[in-house]
């Protein structure tokens, strides 16, 4: 390892060479910490180039050389803590639904038929008009981006994410569970 306290000193200075070098040489330990923590296989190299651009945009504040391992790992720590909540809220907002319910989010049509279509159409005829509205416009073409839907809307993507989160689960909410109603 060709590290030491003259490379960190001339990376906060701006030598592209000691940066290099700073990068290779703690960029095998950043990895395992990020690949251990996340367990994010494909995302582990995105997740350590932000570790990396956070480090090296902050090496000027940096205050002694000692300070640096210690600095990094927290700089990786949070950029993990912050992937990990990212895909936390990503799963909550955006779980897929029961099939029961995926076939009603997606076909409110003639393609239902029998005692769980009339369950869903009366599910779906609770809903409030806006929910409602907004679950015909995903039945409609199920491939539309949030932001065409968020266009559609006249709305921001997370209003959107937020409205549709909450159309689904009101209408989860609303159908009887196998084995009885709720």
């Amino acid at each position: 390892m060709d590290w030491n306290g003259e490379t960190l000193a001339s990376a906060r200075a701006g030598d592209r060479r000691a940066l290099a070098v700073l990068v290779e040489t703690w960029q095998g330990p950043v990895a395992r910490f990020v690949a251990a923590r996340t367990g994010a296989g494909d995302e582990v190299e995105d997740l350590c180039q932000t570790v990396f651009v956070k480090a090296l945009l902050g090496l000027p504040r940096l205050r002694s050389p000692e300070a640096f391992e210690p600095w990094l790992f927290q700089l990786a720590h949070n950029v993990c803590r912050d992937h990990l909540r990212r895909r936390r809220r990503g799963r909550r907002l955006f779980a897929r639904l029961d099939e029961g319910l995926a076939a009603v989010a997606a076909e409110s049509g003639p393609n239902l038929s029998g005692p769980d279509a009339e369950v869903a159409l009366a599910a779906i005829a609770r809903l409030p008009d806006g929910q409602r509205r907004l679950l015909d416009l995903v039945a409609e073409k199920p491939s539309r981006s949030y932001d065409e839907l968020a266009r559609l809307c006249r709305i921001s993507v997370s209003a959107l994410k937020s409205r549709l989160f909450r159309a689904r689960e009101r209408l989860r909410k609303s159908m009887p569970r196998e084995g009885g109603p709720r």
